[in-house]
């Protein structure tokens, strides 16, 4: 047994005490812990502990796998990467464990330890062969199409790894960014997926061939084309663009003029005949002919999302009503009827360990395979695939874990041959911040990290002197809890600890409470205000969305859930008045401009969910009810927040493929935005973006801007 500080580690059980209980750590990360501890002498390379815990050639990704169960060592232990006590990182070559160690003998290990075998994760079962179309590519075809490629691009990438030598697990790319979302041909001998390689701050679309060769960049226009799915005739590639106009595009195989197909589509889907394409769109799921034409929406009665194909007659997706509770849903393909499949019922009963109630909407359908669907549950340390077998009259069996890794493994594609690939993601938001004057948009120095946990920190807010910072943090809990930043002690309290989903906090000006979210388990959400001095916390408002303060502290804005209107209520109580108003748009995520003179929102057209969101100003007149026509249009972009002074408008906006942070000039007497937008900071490149969300996650102060952003990294493998 080995003890160093008040930590007592036994690799025989194993287990990590402290002070003589127990701490909950993982059986990967302590694992890696007491590999750490027995080669203390020395560096330990990320490669040997890939192949101590892992094994050779297992699923696991060094960037992902190691990076997340280091995090965990460290939270268990109390360390910092920055000053650490015990686990040391020696950049680009691995770590070592620093702390004294008093050695006490020890029986023989009752289980097995680092560096012997270790049982093998869990991998999808080969499919059932799809029926043979005869639209699909032959052999000799398959040959010819990827030489035409490498004559035609004259381009080449890593070479993949051969997966012909290897029976398990294979990575198919191996970049420093961000590759994601793959797709599979029928198959099963190409991929499809998309990538930032080429550009940090943009993705586009690229193909190669499974069994090894050169990857072909097929798009290179501005934006991000994503969620790629080679058609079942193999002639084409479907995807999601954030190009204008946004929705779903189509490029030959060979590389060409990308064609719209569906305007505001995403997440394309081919039948397995590939005659229809299903997809979503902000206000349901849709599907349309491959070819292009008229688009049908499934079941409108039902808000829906994440249609699959069941067959080339039915399709699955996740939807719910004022009425219904949230499941998965069958229909077959002309919508004649719907059935709902009762899967969130019996995820509810299974151990809150593996389907927490916080992350139900992450409980997405990925893909049907012979009477069965994959699908991705996420919990706080990441996200897994899970399967679950259906009867032939549609009754879910009991759901069975199919991967076992440590960050986040996403968007699986299958092909009929067995072979499934998927993106494994890492990933870390932190709260940071940006010191500014705000009141002249002059930036002072770089962004920096506030949170350095190595969990996801989100949603902040700042007081008016900036001292205090609130944000949600699921450090300690899968459902999120309200914690407090003194930013002048460096000290964190932890404000709520409750069983229930929590988040959206916003903190008072003068930083004496905090507004914030609580889910119930009927999904609505009820907003409550935690005086911070006495923790006394009472409802705000129920079944309210986008709640915001005043300058004053003395009222908050909100939308009504469903977001139907954009309201304004003190907190001393009073009807709640509707400041400005518009039939057609949905307006929400309002900021009041310090002495309540003028008022700037978001603006969404109903009618098209897709088009871009834009801000607007207004002069504030708290039941004015005041009209489109006297808007002030401001520029496109989400979270608006006003200067102290009132005479800037900060607002993230799209750039590229990723979203940064901007202001405007704007003159309050005259009523009208003065030049052009600046741009404030880009937060964005190989790894690191800022989120754009429906609700605001940003706080501004006199001196500084905080927000989070979300460091990634993804790569591509392969499952047979």
């Amino acid at each position: 047994m080995f003890r160093f500080g008040p930590f007592l580690l036994d690799p025989r059980l194993p287990q990590l005490l402290q002070d003589g209980k127990p701490l909950k750590i993982e059986k990967i990360p302590l694992e890696i812990l007491i590999l750490l501890i027995r080669r203390r002498d020395r560096i330990v390379s990320r490669e040997e502990i890939a192949e101590a815990v892992w094994g050779r050639d297992r699923f696991v990704e060094a960037a992902d796998g190691i990076n997340t169960a280091i995090r965990k060592i460290r939270r268990a232990l109390d360390d910092s990467a920055d000053e650490p006590r015990y686990i040391g990182t020696a950049v680009g070559r691995g770590y070592r464990f620093l702390g004294d160690i008093r050695e006490e003998v020890e029986d023989q290990p009752k289980t097995p330890v680092p560096g012997e075998a270790l049982p093998q994760p869990s991998t999808l079962p080969p499919a059932a062969p799809a029926p043979r179309t005869p639209e699909r590519l032959s052999l000799a075809a398959i040959a010819i199409l990827f030489g035409s490629l490498v004559i035609w691009l004259g381009f080449r990438y890593r070479q993949p790894v051969d997966t012909r030598a290897s029976p398990g697990p294979v990575r198919l790319t191996s970049d420093n960014g961000f590759t994601g979302w793959p797709g599979l041909s029928q198959d099963g001998k190409l991929i499809v997926y998309a990538s930032n390689r080429a550009d940090p701050d943009n993705f586009d679309v690229y193909i190669q061939a499974v069994e090894g060769g050169p990857a072909t960049r097929l798009t290179r226009e501005p934006g991000a084309d994503v969620f790629p799915a080679i058609s079942p005739k193999g002639d084409a590639v479907a995807f999601q663009s954030t190009r204008e106009p946004r929705g779903i595009y189509v490029v030959p195989i060979f590389g060409g003029e990308a064609r719209l197909l569906a305007r505001g589509g995403v997440s394309p889907r081919y039948s397995p005949d590939g005659q229809w394409i299903a997809y979503g769109k902000a206000n349901g799921s849709w599907i349309m002919p491959a070819s292009g034409g008229e688009s049908r929406q499934l079941r409108p009665e039902l808000e829906s999302r994440s249609p699959i194909w069941a067959g080339n007659e039915s399709l699955i997706f996740i939807g719910e009503s004022a009425t219904t509770p949230i499941d998965w849903w069958l229909t077959p393909r002309d919508g004649a009827w719907v059935k709902p499949l009762g899967v969130f019922p019996l995820l509810a009963s299974q151990p809150a360990r593996d389907f927490p109630d916080s992350w139900q909407s992450f409980r997405t359908p990925d893909f049907y395979d012979n009477g069965s669907v994959v699908f991705r549950v996420r919990t706080r340390d990441g996200a897994n695939l899970w399967r679950i077998r259906f009867s032939p009259d549609w009754k879910p069996s009991p759901p069975e874990r199919i991967t076992t890794n440590t960050g986040h493994v996403r968007e699986p594609s299958a092909s009929s041959n067995g072979r499934m690939a998927a993106a494994v993601v890492s990933r870390d938001i932190d709260v940071y911040e940006l010191p500014l004057d705000a009141d002249t948009a002059t930036v002072h120095g770089e962004a920096h990290r506030l949170t350095p946990q190595q969990t996801s920190e989100q949603f902040a807010s700042v007081t008016a002197d900036g001292a205090l910072v609130s944000f949600t943090s699921w450090r300690k809990s899968d459902h999120g809890d309200q914690y407090v930043l003194d930013r002048r002690s460096g000290v964190e309290r932890q404000l709520t600890f409750t069983d229930e989903k929590e988040a959206h906090g916003r903190i008072s000006p003068d930083g004496s409470f905090l507004i914030f979210g609580r889910w119930g388990p009927n999904g609505k959400i009820t907003f409550m205000r935690m005086t911070l001095a006495s923790g006394d916390t009472r409802v705000l408002c129920k079944d309210c969305e986008g709640v915001d303060l005043t300058p004053d502290g003395a009222s908050y804005l909100f939308n009504e859930s469903p977001p139907k209107r954009l309201l304004i209520r003190d907190f001393a109580g009073g009807p709640a008045t509707e400041p400005v108003h518009d039939d057609g748009l949905l307006i929400t995520q309002a900021s009041v401009a310090a002495g309540s003179r003028w008022i700037a929102f978001v603006a969404l057209q109903r009618e098209h969910p897709e088009a871009q969101p834009k801000i607007f100003a207004a002069r504030f007149r708290r039941d004015g009810r005041v009209p489109r026509r006297e808007w002030v249009e401001i520029s496109a972009g989400l979270t608006p927040l006003w200067s102290p002074n009132g005479q800037w408008i900060y607002f993230d906006e799209s750039h590229g493929s990723f979203r940064c942070l901007s202001a405007r000039r704007f003159d309050p007497s005259a009523g009208r935005p003065i030049g052009e937008r600046i741009a404030v900071a880009h937060i964005h490149g190989n790894r690191q973006l800022i989120h754009g969300l429906p609700w605001k996650d940003r706080g501004l102060a006199r001196d500084r801007i905080v927000f989070s952003s979300v460091e990634m990294l993804s790569n591509i493998w392969l499952l047979r």
